[in-house]
Parts: C-alpha cells; sequence; structure tokens
C-alpha cells in the first residue's frame, strides 16, 4: 500500500520544483541500504541493493564534512527488476504533471523498506560533482567530493547541507548507446522532457536507478537532467530553537509528529556483501558540454554567497565587479564566479545577461581573467546574433594574448 500527500512547502528549495510526502506499507524490500560493518577508520560499509545484488557502494565518514568513498555496483541491467521494465515505457513518455508520474513510479516504490519518503520532481546535473561525466567514475572505491553530508566551502567559511544535485552510474558504462542516448535531444530540456528515476544516497548525490541515455542526452544538450527523486529520510533531530523534533528528508524537514509509526532507522539489518571488482571502458568527454556544470565547490558557494534566491542583476554584478577593482570585497569575484556557473545552466538567459555585463565592464587585468573567460563561455554557448557580434568586436579589438581569444576565435567552429 502507498499513501500520497503533496507536499505544499518544499522551503524554498530550488531543485525541487514539485514533491509529495509518501507512505510505503508492504514493501518488498528489494531496493534497501544496508550497512556491512565498519572500517578501520570507524566509516561505515553501506550497499545499495537491489533484488540482493550491489548497485552502489560505499564507505561514509562519521564527520559530515568529510566526503564518502563511492563505487559502482554489479551493473542494475544484471539485477533482473521486473518492476523496472514495467515502469520504462510510462516514464518514457511525455511528462504530462506530477501526480500522474508517481502514479507511473508505484511499482519502484513498492520495492522499497516499509516508512517514508519523498518523492521530488527535481533538475540534477549529469556530472559527479567534480566536472566529469557521472558515468565516468572509478569501479573502485574512489574519494567523491560531492557526497559530504555538509559542504565546507572554503571561500565563503560557510557549511552547506546536502541536497539532490548530482548522479551516480547503476549502469554498466557497455549498457550506453549513444544512438538512444540521441532520441532524447530534442525533449530532454524541455518541460514537458521524460523524467529519469533516482534514489538519493548520500550529501548532494543520488543513485539513477533508470535514464541513463537520459543523462547522456542531457550532458550532450548541455542542460539538467529532469528526474523523480526518491528521498529516504536521513535522520530524526531536535531543532535547536523550538525542541520540535523533524524527520528530516535531505535538505526538506517535515515534523515527525506528522508521520505516524515513524520507523527511526533508515538502515536495513547488517549483512555482509561480497563484492567483485570489474572494469567500465569511460565514456568519451570531448562531445560533451561540460564546461559549465558547477562543481559541488562552486553550486554551494551560491548558498553560501547568500545569491541563491536567483535575484542577482546585470546591475547588482556591475556593483560587484567595482568592488573587484577597487579590491574592497574579494569574495564578490568568488560570488560572481559561482553565480554565472549555477545560472548558466539553471537560468541560462540570466546568465547571458550577465556574462555581457561583465564582458562590457570588466577590465583586462588577472583578477578578472577567470570571470572574463568564464563569461565568453557562456556568450558562446548562446548562440543568437548578438553573440555572434560580441565575439567579433572582442577580436577586433583583443590580439591574441588576450583572456578570451581562442574561445572568441573558435565560436564558428
Amino acid at each position: 500500500m502507498i499513501e500520497t500527500h503533496t507536499l505544499s512547502d518544499t522551503h524554498g528549495c530550488l531543485w525541487c520544483r514539485e514533491a509529495a510526502l509518501v507512505r510505503v506499507a508492504g514493501g518488498r524490500g528489494a531496493l534497501t541500504r544496508i550497512s556491512s560493518g565498519e572500517t578501520d577508520e570507524y566509516d561505515f560499509k553501506i550497499n545499495l541493493l537491489l533484488n540482493g545484488k550491489p548497485i552502489m557502494q560505499g564507505e561514509y565518514p562519521v564527520c559530515q564534512t568529510c566526503c564518502a568513498l563511492l563505487a559502482r555496483g554489479y551493473g542494475i541491467e544484471k539485477t533482473d527488476c521486473e518492476e523496472l521494465k514495467t515502469i520504462r515505457d510510462r516514464i518514457n513518455s511525455d511528462y504530462t504533471d506530477f501526480r500522474t508520474a508517481l502514479q507511473n513510479i508505484e511499482p519502484i516504490l513498492d520495492l522499497l523498506v516499509d516508512g517514508y519518503y519523498v518523492i521530488a520532481d527535481a533538475q540534477l546535473y549529469p556530472t559527479d560533482g567534480s566536472g566529469h561525466f557521472f558515468m565516468n567514475v572509478p569501479d573502485k572505491m574512489t574519494d567523491t567530493d560531492a557526497a559530504c553530508s555538509d559542504y565546507y566551502n572554503s571561500e565563503f567559511l560557510t557549511v552547506t547541507e546536502g541536497f539532490p544535485a548530482y548522479i551516480y552510474p547503476t549502469q554498466s558504462n557497455s549498457a550506453l548507446v549513444p544512438e538512444r542516448a540521441a532520441h532524447y535531444l530534442e525533449s530532454i530540456d524541455k518541460a514537458s522532457a521524460p523524467r529519469a528515476v533516482a534514489y538519493y544516497d548520500y550529501g548532494f548525490i543520488c543513485a539513477l536507478l533508470d535514464g541513463h541515455h537520459k543523462a547522456y542526452a542531457a550532458a550532450m544538450k548541455g542542460c539538467l537532467l529532469p528526474a523523480l527523486v526518491i528521498i529516504p529520510m536521513s535522520c530524526v533531530y531536535k531543532h535547536w530553537q523550538t525542541g520540535v523534533e523533524l524527520a528530516h528528508f535531505a535538505n526538506i524537514t517535515i515534523p515527525a509528529a506528522e508521520l505516524e509509526g515513524l520507523n527511526r532507522n533508515r538502515l536495513s539489518e547488517k549483512q555482509e556483501v561480497v563484492f567483485e571488482s570489474f572494469h567500465n571502458e569511460p565514456v568519451p568527454e570531448t562531445a560533451l558540454d561540460l564546461s559549465l556544470y558547477p562543481t559541488v565547490e562552486e553550486l554551494t558557494g551560491i548558498y553560501a554567497a547568500g545569491a541563491e534566491n536567483l535575484d542577482v542583476t546585470p546591475e547588482l554584478a556591475e556593483q560587484w565587479l567595482k568592488s573587484i577593482n577597487k579590491d574592497e570585497h574579494r569574495d564578490d569575484r568568488e560570488r560572481l564566479r559561482c553565480v554565472l556557473r549555477y545560472y548558466a545552466k539553471r537560468a541560462p538567459e540570466r546568465a547571458f545577461e550577465i556574462a555581457k555585463t561583465v564582458a562590457a565592464k570588466a577590465p583586462e587585468a588577472p583578477a578578472f581573467t577567470h570571470l572574463i573567460t568564464l563569461s565568453y563561455r557562456i556568450i558562446a554557448a548562446h548562440k543568437c546574433d548578438e553573440s555572434e557580434q560580441l565575439m567579433v568586436s572582442y577580436l577586433i579589438d583583443h590580439d591574441n594574448t588576450s583572456a578570451a581569444w581562442e574561445i572568441c576565435n573558435s565560436y564558428w567552429n
């Protein structure tokens, strides 16, 4: 049995367009996270299993700002999951509305352990949080910057709480077919784009259950991946001011008193999982538009800078440029850089306007080199007559030693 209640309050989470609270009762428990003990460093070994086979594994630290080690599982295509096959035709059609989408993925929800989950219609970056295509993560345990409960941004000396942002593969690279990804190229950046399905794991990382070809198309198109994200409860804690107990689903919180029969343990019982190593050939990244996807450091910089409410205008950007030039507020340089990287994918029209301001107002000086090159990359990606004219003007007014010369010179390539 699955009970669904639409959430009217997602606490201003920009990654989430709509969300619902779901209660699973009588679930099969075939899709679950299990603990398999501790390491010598007191990290927790945890595996995400589907039908008893690991599709993702990790060693998760006690320290909230330390990153986890993650590794891929055997490949979700080897799990013989009929429920995934059942929903595939439904979710590969055009997205119409959130309620219909929830009904379409109910077979997947039946796989879960009994308890409460939040299902969110989200936009995810098709990268690992460090600037690489999400399927090119190593097969062995590797430090993953985006896999931390809270990210400490050293530029702003601020901690940002984790939320669904990046994706981690559960499918083998050999199962990725470029021709199938090309099928989604025309629709992947539209509101009606068919959704992928992901399971929120930890920090800023989601395990991609279905939609690897959609994610490949998003990376080729240079847009975000629309996805329905299943978010289990991570913990219950008392608010430091009110003392009210809150159930935590990523950075969406719900009063625990509203969740009847709440199970506070996120993990299933401890069991040993034997994992054999294997090898995936990397997916070529030369044809992918990854340059303007923010890293986890840049993404959290947006929140640390207080610019997450999307009210940064070209006029404000010009004020920041002036303060940088006067060396009054060095943080403004990092703030503007983070804003440009963030808007490049989530609000490209706004990014284009701010980039034009930087291109027009920033002096050719070392302090501005990165901002200038970043701005011209954004302008170059925004194909229009105005962009072309800006490229021509830069080449006329500068020489091949200038910051954005190569970007402008290669515009027509």
